[in-house]
């Protein structure tokens, strides 16, 4: 009887684990902005992608608004193994990829469908990228470029209407050195801030000016310390999401797959949406109280342009710069 409970007992056992489906992977995946934010719309995409594609196997939990911390903390965290994804700016791998510095230079691209060109899976520079980050031991993966919309300056000193008015003007950049040299080009006194210091930075007094895509702008409630926005269009945002490469590695080559398309698809919505929002966020402003005034764009760019020969041969990045001008 002892005997024949025991066997019944290691059946159910057996039975029970049987029945049990396999606990789900979970992908923590993190971003420094919050909604509404065209990399916050790319990461819920990816998750939605994912999610169906690998009947739930594979899960992603977004956290955003820094919760995760800063740029360079997500990017040390997925360094580590504690983080396993971010979808930012490409500045904040730069001090590892410094080649990524080139989109740092101010009017880089024409129009959208240069931007486009440039971003698509199959396109020469996605391929640069691609084997750059593997090349550079930072321990990421690239699985997509993608946009999040124009970027604009922003500030709390008055109105923003030629490169003069920018002369002496405490100004917040990224990390990137050829960033601070585009401002200082204008007169600038730039100082680098993690994206979740600009407000109380704009706060205290220690920058005056800024610049960032419309959506972080107005998602981020910059425009409460910043109230005149310049429509200098000076940059189309070039953005990344990435992966742990170890992270990457465990998984099947099936899901290697569904997580990369997805990624790439969420990509080119987190492009499509930013221009979205360029169109609609900014007609929200007068009614916060901001003064978004027109620029002498032309003087912009007759200032910086001239600059990016320059500045590529410094850097020894001729040939990428002929490969995006050729796109």
């Amino acid at each position: 009887m002892t005997r024949t409970l025991s066997s019944i007992a290691l059946l159910s056992a057996a039975a029970l684990l049987t029945a049990t489906p396999a606990l789900a992977e979970t992908l923590r995946l993190g971003t420094v902005v919050t909604a509404p934010h065209p990399w916050v719309d790319a990461a819920e995409a990816f998750k939605t992608e994912v999610e169906e594609a690998t009947d739930g196997r594979v899960k992603v939990q977004i956290f955003q608004g820094g919760q995760l911390g800063n740029d360079q903390t997500m990017v040390d965290e997925i360094r580590i193994g504690t983080t396993d994804m971010i979808i930012g700016g490409v500045m904040n791998v730069s001090p590892y990829i410094p080649d990524f510095e080139i989109f740092s230079l101010n009017y880089l691209f024409d129009d959208m469908d240069d931007f486009r060109a440039a971003t698509s899976s199959d396109s020469p520079v996605y391929a640069y990228f691609d084997n750059a980050m593997s090349e550079s031991g930072v321990g990421l993966k690239l699985l997509s470029l993608t946009g999040g919309g124009t970027r604009n300056l922003s500030s709390n000193v008055g109105p923003i209407v030629e490169p003069s008015d920018l002369e002496g003007v405490k100004m917040r950049v990224t990390g990137s050195r050829l960033d601070a040299e585009m401002w200082q080009a204008a007169g600038a006194l730039t100082t680098s801030l993690p994206w979740t210091e600009i407000y109380t930075g704009m706060q205290t007094g220690v920058v005056g000016a800024f610049e960032s895509t419309i959506s972080g702008y107005f998602s981020s409630r910059l425009y409460e310390v910043a109230p005149y926005h310049a429509k200098t269009e000076h940059q189309i945002m070039m953005s990344h999401i990435s992966i742990s490469e170890n992270r990457f590695n465990r998984f099947s080559e099936e899901d290697q797959a569904i997580i990369l398309d997805a990624a790439q698809h969420a990509g080119e919505y987190g492009t499509e949406k930013g221009v979205e929002y360029d169109a609609e966020v900014i007609q929200q402003f007068a009614d916060l109280g901001v003064t978004v005034t027109e620029v002498d764009k032309q003087a912009f760019i007759d200032q910086i342009v001239p600059l990016h020969d320059q500045f590529a041969q410094e850097r020894d990045l001729t040939e990428l710069l002929e490969t995006i001008r050729n796109l």
